[in-house]
């Protein structure tokens, strides 16, 4: 994948942001997630264009179809949704208004039907796979 423009890359951080929001609460499990990807995609959560796109979707969420149309390479849009189905796992529950937003997103970016809920099931398998193998190394080295 070539390197997104930054006008993809603001609406990638937006529409995460989006899905933060989606609950009404923005948890720091999240907030501490939503860092991670947006640093791993290659922007700053402190550069102030993010910060505050960041923070008008936390305060007064967009309807993500204004905001998804802007990412349009099929790569980060893939890359997009797995990293929303982890972005809904990240405080360990997945509220009903965070599995519809990762839905939502996978229709309007054309991909098929059920993905968005394989997708939330295989990072909460994930997670408890990886739960697992704390408590048993943690039994291993009693």
């Amino acid at each position: 994948m070539d390197r997104p423009n930054e006008s993809q890359l603001l609406a990638f951080a937006r529409v995460m942001a989006n899905l933060v929001a989606a609950d009404g609460r923005v948890e720091p499990e999240e907030r501490e997630e939503l860092e991670r990807v947006l640093q791993g995609v290659g922007l700053s959560p402190d550069d102030e264009r993010v910060l505050s796109a960041l923070e008008a979707e936390f305060k007064s969420p967009s309807p993500l179809a204004e905001i998804a149309k802007d990412v349009e390479d099929k790569e980060l849009r893939g890359l997009l949704l797995r990293m929303m189905a982890e972005l809904a796992c990240a405080d360990g529950t997945v509220a009903p208004e965070e599995r519809a937003k990762v839905g939502e997103a996978a229709t309007l970016f054309g991909f098929e039907p059920g993905i968005a809920d394989d997708l939330v099931s295989w990072v909460l398998d994930s997670i408890a796979i990886e739960k697992r193998e704390q408590d048993l190394m943690s039994r291993l080295l009693k």
